[in-house]
């Protein structure tokens, strides 16, 4: 660990010497445990020629241990007293590039100026506010996806976050699993993932009412290129999801699809997918050839 880990005594004084207070709206949650913040930095592997991805970076803790070992960390941090605080304390690290925004620009995109700040290829590593941790995830493997199906720079090449323990197992989830949906079903398509520990409730502060994971998420290139079009497969799959209970064969009267009736079927029947099934029992492969024949119909 470098000289930059911060206890619970030094955090509560930097926030009360800036007056600020943690913001629950926000899911501000600070990592306290030294030994932990160890492991989400080995799960991270933090290579010397690499840029990374900081979102939430609060009073700086593991970003200071990220700006020791990466080549750049682009930090990007709603709450405007902690941005001025992380400005002052650590805006003189050439090798950091501080920005003061939201990391979405919306539910389905990720913000413009931090990807321009990112330049290229990028690795994600951050305590993750709990707000934004599943929608911001979902966008960097599509942005990877996009990059790589474009043949431009860019992308994530790695994901190493925390997130509170029912969000991580929806990462992992199998199908037929209780945590099984959307979320698993792109992840599965796009990287491979693993839990790499988990973090007690007072591992934080303040401590949230449930324990966390480290979860990380290699993009896998061959995996990916196997996904016809990512804009196709999340509208299969999140119409799919939307009567999760029904019969999957019921997508076919649906009038909000952009699809005929009779392609629906044809791509159900394509994939192998008994219509009588429900959408939580479709493992992530048969989504993948039922959405790449969607994508093959649109063209």
């Amino acid at each position: 660990m470098g000289e930059g880990m911060q206890t619970l005594t030094q955090i509560r004084q930097m926030l009360e010497d800036a007056g600020l207070a943690p913001n629950r709206q926000l899911g501000q949650c600070f990592l306290i445990d030294q030994n932990l913040m160890g492991k989400v930095l080995a799960a991270a592997d933090v290579a010397a020629d690499r840029t990374v991805l900081e979102v939430g970076p609060g009073t700086g803790a593991l970003t200071e241990e990220l700006l020791d070992r990466a080549a750049r960390v682009v930090a990007v941090e709603l709450d405007a007293g902690l941005f001025k605080l992380l400005t002052a304390r650590l805006g003189g690290r050439a090798n950091l590039t501080l920005i003061h925004a939201d990391a979405l620009a919306s539910k389905h995109a990720l913000n413009a100026q931090m990807l321009a700040a990112l330049g290229g290829p990028a690795d994600l590593a951050a305590n993750l506010p709990y707000n934004v941790a599943t929608p911001l995830v979902i966008e960097c493997l599509l942005e990877s996806w996009r990059a790589m199906h474009e043949g431009r720079p860019g992308g994530f090449g790695r994901l190493t976050f925390t997130v509170q323990r029912e969000v991580a197992d929806r990462f992992v989830a199998p199908a037929g699993g209780e945590s099984y949906g959307p979320v698993s079903i792109v992840t599965a398509l796009l990287g491979a993932v693993r839990l790499a520990g988990d973090l007690p409730a007072t591992a934080f502060w303040p401590a949230p009412k449930v324990a966390s994971r480290i979860v990380r998420i290699d993009f896998d290139p061959a995996r990916a290129g196997a996904v016809a079009d990512v804009a196709v497969l999340t509208a299969a799959v999140g119409m799919a999801f939307a009567a999760r209970r029904k019969q999957i064969g019921s997508i076919r009267r649906r009038k909000d699809s952009g699809f005929a009736p009779e392609v629906l079927e044809a791509a159900l029947d394509a994939a192998g997918i008994e219509h009588a099934r429900r959408a939580e029992d479709v493992p992530p492969e048969q989504f993948r050839r039922f959405a790449n024949f969607l994508a093959g119909a649109k063209r």
